[in-house]
């Protein structure tokens, strides 16, 4: 059996461990970093017409989607 002193010590042991791994959680992020087209990217963007490229704009979508996943996730972190 664990004597009293011995108990203390293990105990602040998992105390310490305990805070320096949630210090480190808040500082540590890895949420990827969403890349910004721009306003070229923007202007291309605009003279895309829907019909025919249904598929781009479904791809499009799950594009912005990643971005507001992105987002929650960083600010989730912080």
């Amino acid at each position: 059996m664990l004597n009293k002193k011995s108990l203390r010590f293990i105990l602040s042991l998992i105390f310490l461990a305990t805070l320096l791994w949630s210090c480190s959680a808040t500082t540590y992020s890895n949420c990827p970093i969403y890349p910004i087209g721009g306003q070229k990217v923007a202007e291309e963007l605009q003279n895309v017409p829907y019909q025919g490229y249904e598929n781009f704009w479904h791809w499009v979508a799950r594009l912005d989607k990643l971005r507001q996943e992105l987002e929650l996730c960083k600010s989730s972190r912080h």
